[in-house]
């Protein structure tokens, strides 16, 4: 596919929950039309279709024969992200697909090869990237602000119910492919790595603690090292209590900055304002997925989704493409190596 595409018709296959946020941020961008959605239960596709005035099928092989369809944004269980994926790839069109990738490096990387090798693009989407508190503390670690980076943390303190793990996938090593980590904790993951850079060792341990019925971890903590040789800590879970909001952590020579629900809770950099605000993360979905989406999630999906249109239209690849959005990927399946094996895995 060139660039002389002036509007990109979309496909959004998978209409659960997160698919309204992915259908109002393609709805908001001018070149992108929703053609159809696509759904193995006729009832949800069928739904959805009314709601936003599109096509319906749960035809997944015909809706890649259309022509007016330019890029699928596949939302379905993790472990059908890249057979769904690679199909699209082979019908040539191009492919953004919401966290992870896959939940196995391998098949991350036949997604990856398939798009490569069909001259599609492949995007991922890690909305917390287009949030304006990351962004500003990004901007302030790569111009220095904070000094020599020493050390940064992620902790996940959510809750899921028994209900949200009998749904048929949720919980399941065969397309969940890992827990609290994988599922949920991956948002903060990506952020660590896009902040600090890679991760060259990990000990971890992934443990399912209060949920009984699943195969997969409700509790997983790890130790890192970056290959900056600044040091972290992640710690997942859907176990907690109430369950609380997300906190990450940067900490250098010359400064401190601490986000809370994201929203930032601490900034202490030399030389600048300081800000304190307590009441950082009291609104969120800590504990019911379906509140977690702040009102930054549309727009920055909108940006993500957006720049996958630039990246066809500009042949580029996206800025959070396959193999940028298999670094988190890696990292969470390293600690679930590490728990299983009881030793340090080296990743660099």
């Amino acid at each position: 596919m060139t660039g002389t595409i002036r509007t990109y018709g979309f496909a959004v296959v998978g209409c659960g929950m997160i698919s309204d946020t992915h259908i109002d941020a393609i709805t908001q961008i001018h070149n992108a039309r929703l053609v159809a959605v696509c759904d193995t239960r006729e009832e949800a596709a069928r739904a959805k279709a009314a709601q936003y005035g599109c096509e319906w099928t749960t035809d997944y092989e015909a809706l890649l024969q259309r022509d007016d369809i330019h890029i699928v944004d596949i939302i379905v269980p993790s472990g059908l992200h890249a057979k769904l994926g690679i199909m699209a790839a082979e019908a040539g069109k191009s492919v953004i697909c919401t966290k992870p990738l896959d939940i196995t490096l391998e098949a991350v990387d036949a997604l990856i090869e398939a798009c490569d090798q069909n001259g599609v693009k492949l995007g991922a989407t890690h909305q917390l990237r287009g949030y304006g508190v990351y962004k500003h503390v990004r901007q302030a670690l790569n111009s220095g602000r904070f000094g020599k980076p020493l050390y940064a943390n992620a902790f996940v303190p959510w809750f899921r119910s028994d209900a949200y793990y009998s749904d048929g996938w949720h919980g399941t090593k065969a397309l969940d492919g890992g827990g609290a980590l994988i599922n949920q904790s991956i948002h903060y993951v990506d952020l660590l790595l896009w902040l600090m850079g890679d991760v060259k060792s990990v000990c971890g341990f992934a443990d399912a603690l209060a949920h009984d019925t699943i195969e997969v971890e409700d509790c997983a903590s790890a130790a890192l090292k970056f290959t900056s040789g600044a040091q972290g800590l992640i710690q997942g879970t859907t176990c907690t209590y109430q369950g609380h909001e997300a906190r990450l952590e940067i900490h250098g020579t010359l400064g401190n900055a601490v986000v809370v629900g994201d929203q930032l809770m601490l900034w202490e950099v030399e030389g600048e304002e300081h800000t304190w605000n307590p009441d950082a993360g009291q609104v969120g979905g800590a504990a019911d997925p379906r509140k977690g989406m702040s009102g930054e999630a549309v727009p920055a999906h909108v940006e993500q989704i957006r720049d996958v249109i630039a990246a066809i239209a500009e042949d580029r690849p996206p800025l959070i493409d396959g193999r940028e959005a298999r670094r988190a990927v890696e990292l969470i399946l390293a600690i679930y190596e590490s728990s299983a094996t009881g030793t340090i895995v080296n990743l660099r």
